[in-house]
């Protein structure tokens, strides 16, 4: 039976890699012109970033894994369809199919949540490319056929442009290549799922026990050495390197105080990750990885001043930098601060916040870790935190995770207040996307100032308009009410709540106030269709986990429409195991950061029913658990 369990495992890789290069084979970099200066000359282009459309637009077979929107209970017989925004084309030449399942694939999709037809799908996105040169008379081509030039009189022969090929982990990163850009094609996205997944469990069942708990238990170095490379600008001090990288003994000079033996060894266990290259020996360069976290800026200015070391990044370092320090200490004494026993605390800490690892033991405070991070001392860390959310979003795919949101359901002028918004960059993106609809973003005063500059700067406009106010407000306290706030006159009950990573941060009994106290400002309908008022909509924002096994259809009810993922074809595990392992590491940082957590279905539903939610439906961002 193993041996088929192999066969099949073998056959889901074999599969994924044919759908994705049959995505990457009938998607070619356009030539720049027809005619190249010279027969040997290769055709190039680059690929702009596919800008993201919020457009309405719907995908009837979208399935969800993480954006939740619930109506007040009772909620009306039918729900209204929420059209999801589709992602355009990335590239001439191909248009991405509807979105899959995590396990997409021949026979994987999910059934449909609803059956409703878009309203409206926009006219696709120019990508900049020019036109193909019109075809000369009496010439025969292909779709993908060009013309070098040739002497008059000679024959013409049609060169076929080559085909796009997957990124090379040993070339650094490059964003707005075709290669990454069709990353996010969907049915990409599902087949690099499979394969993760397969090759995971198939490295477990090949190995010994013995070896595979050595991988899991002495993991810890890899963060450590990870840690190492990113606080000493390793990746930018390679930059300038190349491909043929660069020694230890120069790479030593560069990272004061330590010895060039003990580099070679942590970037060594690095290379053996795939994480960077050793191309001779004690000799290191950037791959497809380590590039990943070089900021762009030179070793020198960022040694000169690390204090803005993540300025005007798109904050991957400092969510390494993040997860590798104080979230990774704060999970080494997981179990020290569940079962104290083992080593007993110095003092009683409250018992309502029920203190996390990161609290009860290092680094010895009984503060909150807002608090702890607001400190004095730790300045670098709660801007590098800053920066690091920014980092995180890689999670939620191209639409932040929006796509699948009810704004083309609500009536113009409506209303939305973000709780908990932060510097409101979601109520941005909605604002600039939606006109017709208003918005408020509550959040600490120390935030809110920030959030005015930050939206002074950027749009303007907006708040001038009255389309947009921040507000002070704890969102365990009462909703206050919004009289004269964004359009001068007193507003009723909002159109809808929206709670983005802020669920997660709580345990239940604190997530269930915050949700009551939406609850009691939240209208619930009276029946009347003719007054154009609907149930207020509450949008959740958070992974959402799917178990490990084959879920239960009689548990609760509704839980069949809204599972996650459907369809991992055997012998995969039923959440796509290693492959969904981002949303599991999330929840496990929340545990030991908050005593927070992120919730399975099962657990949502209950969580929402106890403050007076329903579930009407489960959107998810594309090719992810959020």
């Amino acid at each position: 039976m193993t041996f088929a369990v192999l066969r099949a495992l073998q056959t889901i890789i074999g599969e994924a890699i044919d759908d994705i290069e049959r995505v990457y084979s009938s998607a070619h970099v356009p030539a720049p012109s027809p005619f190249p200066a010279h027969p040997h000359s290769s055709p190039s282009s680059s690929c702009p970033p596919s800008p993201f459309s919020l457009s309405s637009g719907t995908d009837p077979d979208a399935d969800a894994d993480g954006e939740w929107e619930l109506e007040s209970a009772p909620t009306s017989p039918q729900s209204p369809a929420f059209p999801n925004f589709p992602i355009p084309p990335l590239l001439p030449g191909f248009q991405p199919s509807p979105s899959p399942d995590l396990a997409t694939g021949p026979g994987l999709r999910s059934e449909r949540l609803h059956d409703s037809e878009p309203k409206h799908r926009p006219e696709p996105i120019s990508t900049g490319h020019p036109p193909s040169t019109p075809t000369a008379p009496n010439t025969t081509t292909t779709p993908r056929s060009r013309f070098l030039a040739t002497p008059r009189g000679a024959t013409s022969t049609p060169i076929d442009p080559p085909p796009i090929d997957f990124p090379d982990l040993d070339d650094v990163y490059a964003k707005d290549s075709p290669g990454e850009q069709l990353l996010s094609h969907p049915d990409v996205g599902g087949a690099v799922s499979r394969i993760v997944a397969a090759a995971g469990q198939m490295s477990v069942l090949v190995r010994t026990p013995f070896l595979t708990l050595c991988d899991a238990g002495m993991g810890y170095h890899l963060p450590a050495c990870l840690r190492f490379m990113e606080a000493t600008n390793v990746p930018e001090i390679l930059r300038e390197a190349g491909k043929e990288g660069m020694h230890v003994d120069e790479i030593g000079k560069r990272v004061k105080g330590v010895e060039a033996w003990k580099i070679s060894h942590i970037l060594r266990l690095l290379a053996t990750h795939h994480l960077l290259r050793e191309v001779e020996p004690d000799v290191f360069a950037n791959n497809r990885v380590s590039s990943f976290l070089d900021t762009g800026k030179g070793w020198e200015e960022v040694l000169g001043a690390p204090e803005k070391k993540y300025e005007n990044t798109e904050g991957a370092a400092a969510f390494v930098a993040l997860n590798t320090d104080e979230l990774f200490k704060a999970s080494a004494y997981l179990t020290d601060s569940l079962l104290p026993d083992l080593m007993p605390r110095e003092d009683e800490i409250l018992k309502e916040l029920d203190p996390t690892p990161i609290n009860s033991k290092m680094p010895r405070t009984r503060s909150h870790y807002w608090a702890w991070l607001e400190a004095r001392g730790n300045e670098r860390r709660l801007e590098r935190f800053g920066k690091a959310m920014g980092g995180s979003r890689g999670w939620e795919g191209e639409d932040d995770g929006m796509g699948s949101w009810p704004m083309t359901a609500l009536p113009p002028n409506s209303l939305i207040i973000d709780v908990g918004g932060g510097i409101g960059s979601t109520s941005m993106k909605l604002a600039e996307g939606f006109p017709e609809l208003k918005f408020v973003v509550q959040d600490r005063e120390a935030v809110c100032a920030l959030g005015v500059e930050a939206w002074k700067a950027r749009c303007p406009e907006l708040l001038e308009a009255g389309r947009a106010v921040f507000q002070v407000h704890d969102f365990f306290a009462s909703q206050p009410k919004m009289i004269e706030s964004v359009t001068g006159i007193a507003m009723g009950p909002p159109a809808a709540f929206i709670l983005r990573v802020i669920l997660h941060d709580w345990p239940d009994a604190f997530a269930r106030r915050i949700l009551l106290q939406l609850r009691k400002a939240a209208y619930e309908g009276d029946g009347d269709e003719d007054d154009g008022r609907q149930p207020t909509y509450l949008i959740i924002g958070d992974h959402l986990l799917p178990y490990a096994c084959t879920e239960s259809r009689t548990e609760i009810k509704g839980v069949d429409k809204l599972r996650v993922v459907r369809g991992a074809k055997w012998p995969l595990l039923a959440n796509l195991g290693k492959a969904s392992s981002n949303a599991y590491w999330m929840d496990m940082t929340m545990q030991v950061t908050f005593n927070g957590l992120e919730r399975t279905l099962t657990e949502m539903i209950a969580l929402t029913a106890s403050a007076g939610w329903k579930i009407v439906r489960v959107g998810r961002a594309e090719g992810s658990l959020f």
